[in-house]
């Protein structure tokens, strides 16, 4: 899992990515958007780093409804 950025590198990626995306975040709530940004961070860089996709499963189960034979 790569390392976690400082307070500050974050909050400057925030800010990047909101104003690319033209999302203006009001002052009183930037302080909890920046903590769901942060978790939601670490979230996706512990899902991309858990499993290859070699660790994939080779096949996929279908089940059928119980009226249909």
């Amino acid at each position: 899992m790569p390392p976690t950025p400082s307070l500050d590198a974050l909050a400057a990626e925030f800010d990047c990515l909101m104003e690319r995306a033209g999302i203006k975040i009001p002052p009183q709530r930037r302080s909890a958007s920046l903590a769901a940004y942060a978790d939601l961070r670490s979230q996706i860089a512990l899902l991309h780093g858990r499993y290859a996709y070699t660790a994939e499963p080779s096949n996929v189960f279908s089940l059928a409804p119980r009226g249909d034979k």
